[in-house]
């Protein structure tokens, strides 16, 4: 592959978001331990130091799940790009002009068959396939169905998954794992 595999820095302790802001060569950050109190000025330190902001709206503490909220993602937070795993929520939050991405949990035989089946007939901008180990085994599978763009999340704490995770064909990674944002894959 030609293109840089992206590394995605995943803030869970806002302490280290300074880090990812000055060390991450990617454009994009994930605040995942974010609520409706802090993410707009996280938002803004984001945009300020020229990246963009990703949140799981599952994950955002306080804020509810329906299109008022997105909304408010989108005007008020300013939110770049969505994660989700619910197709219809995912469907509000593409309508609005989000990116979006699509988060599939492979944790049995069932998940993989519902997430396969649901990615026929629906096209958002990024998979996500979670965790590291599943995703690597299940990807050639997914790409059966879906050619687009798929991340690598969960367990992703090492270089060498990194690298194995590129060489499989992911185009990047979410990691929490700080040590890590920094390289060039």
């Amino acid at each position: 592959m030609s293109e840089e595999f992206r590394i995605i820095p995943s803030i869970r302790d806002v302490r280290y978001l300074k880090k990812a802001i000055t060390e991450c060569r990617d454009s994009q950050i994930l605040l995942s331990n974010s609520h409706i109190g802090n993410l707009k000025q996280l938002s803004e330190i984001c945009h300020k130091n020229g990246k963009q902001v990703i949140v799981n709206h599952e994950l955002v503490g306080g804020l509810s799940n329906d299109k008022m909220a997105f909304q408010m993602l989108k005007n008020l937070y300013k939110v770049d790009a969505v994660i989700g795993s619910s197709i219809s929520k995912m469907n509000m939050i593409r309508n609005l002009k989000f990116e979006t991405i699509f988060r599939v949990s492979l944790m049995d035989s069932v998940s993989v068959e519902k997430a396969l089946q649901s990615m026929k007939d629906v096209r958002f901008d990024i998979i996500e396939l979670r965790p590291y180990y599943h995703a690597l085994e299940f990807l050639p599978k997914f790409r059966q169905v879906y050619d687009g763009t798929y991340y690598v999340t969960g367990f992703v704490n090492t270089e060498e998954k990194l690298r194995i995770s590129k060489e499989a064909g992911f185009a990047g990674a979410m990691t929490s794992n700080h040590e890590l944002w920094g390289l060039q894959i």
